[in-house]
């Protein structure tokens, strides 16, 4: 995903959507932040972020 699918204007009524259904969407500030088209930075995806969801989903799990 880059900044330019964010400005689609289904995007954030997705984001919405999915959040309310109680999906985890580490998107926005303090999540991931979509680079401009063409200036992807593979290595400075914020790994730590879907990491640490999945850990506390699990943790939280019965």
């Amino acid at each position: 995903m880059n900044a330019a699918y964010v400005e689609h204007p289904q995007f954030e009524r997705s984001v919405a959507t999915l959040r309310n259904a109680g999906v985890s969407v580490l998107y926005g500030p303090g999540g991931f932040e979509p680079n401009e088209p063409g200036k992807g930075r593979p290595e400075s995806y914020p790994w730590h972020l879907p990491l640490d969801e999945a850990v506390r989903v699990i943790e939280a799990a019965p």
